[in-house]
């Protein structure tokens, strides 16, 4: 036969296998592990606790408000106006109507406003229309009103001498809202697990009738720029808290940030995490339930995808029962065991080398290690060792029966072209991403390369990444 015709199909077989081999293999995708952060947040709805006050009206008749809801009033601002025969309020709604009532400095703050508003909007940020279509409402109803009773100060004045119509003004500095839900005198001493269900929060707008009739709510002043938020508290937030006084939260609503002075108080057998804030009330005067995230400090560790995480099971062994067998020059780690017959008799002992995947070293809450060797549980995994065996201490009459078992999380390692489990041990996690504390002993290191996806994965399996 022809020499080149030899090499031909040498390398067409070459060729073949190597594409047959290809095809039929099983195709892992790998990922190299990384140091990396996630920022712990953990989301909780919030209770309101601040500082207000109702003002209730001393008259009946038709309603009328000059200011927009949510606005800051100082001392003496008129806010609204209690009419009780109705003539001024019939006046005061014919010179809304009239089409001079907005004067040019009206408009010019409106189309302000407006240009304001289209100049920062985002598609991300739609959420905030709904805020922007309130306060221009508010903003118009305020210019148009104020203007229209300045046309019909004649007629108020006259109304004003007969002692009947009646204009409202500030008390005190403060923060007006229009509604009413008998949460005005909170205080964190009367909190309880009740307060925080929202399907029974009955909240009234003040807005809504046109009339008010005496000794009815007409508005709140929110007379303190301080306030606090209130949380059930769970015992592993809890934990985590202790001891600080100060963190961040984000508010889901707008997404901005606020740092936060805190205690932890409990009240009636619950635990309340409580949040006082300096400023931004405001912004959130309309409301009584908040949903924020408390933000953490940040995790750092290595991080590795959700999915490349895997279970395993293991046998347990006593640490102390593992020894070396130096009569070859590997000086393998293993046990010596009795291997269990169909008649219940063992076997001569023999040494079985085995692979220890975690020591359980009986570390307590303290962080310190059982210093009695004796305690420490190796975890390992042999297909020659099975439960019902018995192991042997080296130099001893001493027998250990392997029956128990567990599980370890980990990941398969794929460095060498097969699959390792290791064992990890992780400290946070998100929806996405674990991270896992660096340098363990039987775990994995920055830059190694680990299964995409554990479960698709075995112990010594061969592993082609793509």
């Amino acid at each position: 036969m022809n020499i080149g015709v030899v090499v031909f199909l040498f390398i067409a077989f070459y060729m073949v296998y190597n594409v047959y081999s290809y095809m039929t293999q099983v195709h892992i995708k790998s990922y190299e592990v990384v140091k990396g952060t996630i920022e712990v947040n953990t989301s909780y709805t919030g209770l309101i606790i601040r500082k207000e006050s109702i003002v209730t009206a001393q008259q009946s008749g038709k309603l009328d408000f000059y200011l927009k809801d949510h606005t800051k009033a100082s001392k003496g601002t008129l806010l609204c106006s209690v009419d009780e025969n109705g003539n001024i309020s019939e006046r005061l709604n014919e010179a809304v109507d009239s089409s001079s009532v907005l004067t040019k400095e009206n408009m010019g703050d409106i189309h302000s406003s407006i240009r304001d508003y289209a100049k920062g909007y985002k598609d991300l940020s739609f959420y905030s229309t709904y805020n922007f279509k309130s306060d221009l409402s508010g903003q118009l109803m305020e210019a148009v009103n104020l203007s229209a009773l300045g046309v019909i100060s004649e007629y108020t004045a006259f109304a004003q001498d007969n002692q009947t119509f009646h204009l409202y003004h500030a008390q005190e500095p403060g923060v007006v809202a229009y509604y009413t839900d008998g949460m005005e005198n909170l205080s964190i001493d009367a909190l309880s697990p009740e307060l925080f269900d929202q399907s029974s929060h009955n909240k009234q707008s003040l807005k809504t009738e046109g009339a008010v009739q005496s000794g009815q709510p007409l508005y709140k002043l929110i007379t303190d720029e301080n306030w606090q938020i209130a949380v059930q508290l769970d015992q592993a937030m809890k934990n985590e808290l202790q001891g600080g006084e100060v963190t961040q939260i984000r508010f889901k609503d707008d997404q901005t940030t606020a740092w936060a002075d805190y205690t932890i108080e409990r009240k009636g057998g619950a635990d309340y995490l409580i949040l006082s804030l300096r400023n931004g009330m405001i912004r959130y005067a309309d409301e009584r339930y908040i949903d924020i995230n408390i933000l953490l400090d940040q995790q750092t560790g290595l991080k590795i995808p959700n999915s490349s995480i895997a279970t395993k099971t293991f046998e347990l062994v006593p640490n102390s029962y593992l020894t070396t067998d130096n009569s070859t020059s590997s000086s393998q780690t293993g046990l010596f065991v009795e291997h269990r017959q169909q008649n219940g008799s063992y076997s001569k002992a023999v040494f079985v080398p085995v692979t220890v995947y975690y020591v359980d070293r009986n570390v307590d809450e303290n962080g310190t290690e059982d210093e009695n060797r004796e305690n420490w549980i190796a975890y390992i995994s042999e297909e020659k060792i099975k439960r019902g065996d018995r192991i042997a201490r080296a130099d001893s009459t001493d027998r250990y029966e392997v029956k128990n078992t567990a599980t370890l999380r980990g990941v398969y390692n794929i460095n060498r072209g097969y699959a390792v489990f290791r064992q990890i041990e992780p400290i946070f996690s998100n929806d996405n991403y674990t991270i896992v504390k660096t340098q363990t002993t039987y775990g994995i290191t920055q830059y190694d390369h680990i299964a995409l996806d554990g479960d698709s994965v075995s112990e010594g399996q061969i592993i082609m990444t793509s």
